[in-house]
């Protein structure tokens, strides 16, 4: 599977092996209501952007064979799921749709979407390690990386909580959007590095884009959405306006990519993706 030039195919054929390999990790879990909510929150739509930056990631050291990555790939994607079951509770944005179709916790019982985000959590570092194609030392790495990772993506949330209501400058907004979106991005970016025997420097740029990406992502994120959605928080558009938030949205995505440089052409795949990187879902 490759990412050259990352034409509209190909990405589609990514989404579509990774959605397999997620149906077959669910499909190998005991029936019940807990997994058919899991399932409901985690397959379907969705643009995917986790499992692209990761497979293009990878294509900087293994231009071509993605198949080292991709069970980082499906636990990224299902940790990403726990996140919006979290993120969307009433208690945190009480949001009433997702990815166009009715919130997790509209659909199932409390009691079921209490235990989603942790059946999901445990079921994401079953998949990230049951991958023989990595050795075991970077294995291991990995899983170091991704729990770093997941406790900045609650740092971020939390601050996120924090932020709302009042009017914040652009740093602390932007620190909160480096761990509430930034951590997933560095995880993709980095632990394909780190499968793929990157040096620890390479590791480190890697994470360093994936960082600002994030809140790159984010400030996209804040231009797609109505102001009703955003109502009583603090946003790159509240704090910048629509034009400026637009224009600073472009400088982060630059920012992005400026620690790739080291890697020269064979990053071209990486960098074309997240130049190309679009309202997020």
């Amino acid at each position: 599977m490759t990412l050259s030039g990352t034409p509209s195919d190909n990405r589609a054929a990514i989404r579509d092996q990774v959605e397999q390999m997620l149906g077959q990790q669910f499909d190998r879990q005991p029936q019940t209501e807990v997994l058919r909510a899991a399932r409901y929150l985690t397959l379907g739509r969705g643009h995917r952007w986790r499992s692209l930056l990761t497979v293009a990631s990878s294509h900087i050291f293994q231009p071509r064979d993605s198949r080292i990555v991709l069970p980082l790939a499906c636990a990224l994607e299902i940790l990403h799921a726990a996140s919006l079951a979290l993120d969307d509770l009433p208690s945190m944005d009480n949001a009433k749709t997702r990815r166009g179709k009715p919130c997790l916790h509209l659909v199932f019982p409390r009691w079921v979407t209490d235990m989603v985000p942790a059946f999901l959590v445990n079921m994401a570092y079953t998949v990230y390690a049951d991958n023989p194609l990595a050795s075991e030392e970077r294995r291991i790495q990995g899983i170091l990386l991704l729990g770093e990772m997941g406790a900045k993506l609650a740092q971020g949330q939390e601050l996120d909580l924090a932020l709302s209501g009042s009017r914040v400058s652009e740093s602390a907004l932007l620190e909160c959007y480096a761990l509430k979106s930034g951590a997933l991005f560095a995880a993709a970016l980095a632990g394909a590095g780190i499968l793929c025997g990157g040096k620890a420097t390479d590791v480190a740029a890697l994470r360093e884009s994936g960082l600002t990406l994030g809140q790159a992502y984010q400030f996209l994120d804040d231009l797609s959405e109505s102001p009703d959605q955003d109502a009583g928080k603090c946003t790159a558009v509240t704090l910048l306006g629509l034009a400026g938030a637009r224009i600073r949205a472009q400088q982060l995505l630059a920012d992005a990519v400026a620690p790739l440089s080291r890697f020269g052409p064979a990053a071209q795949p990486l960098c074309l993706l997240i130049q190309q990187l679009q309202t997020p879902v």
